[in-house]
């Protein structure tokens, strides 16, 4: 009798525990930012597919995507203005080092240039690479200014 009582209150408390920041609140500004990040990710999947041969590589489908992803990951830095109702997953960084958060922006525009560029090769090692660069954009930019994932 005392072990499901015992198993149950070591889950409640693993439970507890295992999300050691809590939810911040999201307003509308946001929520429009994680909406304009969201819409980017359906063609860097995409393109990811290929890149990593989960699907066949197509020159047209993925010089499309490309565009696409270019063009939607502009949209995300208009929404980069604190939110009195809750910044959600953004760290106060992004406000208190706006050259860095700048910086890094920049870096990430110029590997999605880069990666269109690629794509217009038709190279898949070519695209293979700058690929790769924009992802590290990306998680270095979240390292940075984007509350960890619990």
């Amino acid at each position: 009798m005392k072990t499901p009582i015992l198993l149950s209150a070591a889950l409640l408390l693993l439970a507890a525990c295992g999300n050691s920041q809590p939810e911040q609140p999201k307003g509308p500004i946001s929520e429009d930012r994680s909406a304009a990040f969201k819409s980017m990710m359906p063609d860097f999947m995409t393109m990811g597919k290929m890149v990593k041969g989960e699907e066949t590589y197509e020159v047209e489908k993925f010089k499309q995507a490309a565009a696409t992803f270019a063009a939607n990951s502009k949209k995300p830095f208009d929404f980069f203005q604190t939110d009195p109702q809750g910044n959600g997953e953004a760290l106060p960084a992004i406000w208190e080092k706006p050259a860095d958060f700048t910086a890094a922006q920049q870096q990430f525009e110029a590997a999605v240039a880069k990666l269109s560029e690629a794509a217009q090769t038709a190279d898949l090692q070519v695209i293979k690479a700058a690929y790769g660069e924009v992802g590290a954009s990306c998680k270095s930019c979240h390292d940075s200014f984007r509350m960890p994932k619990q």
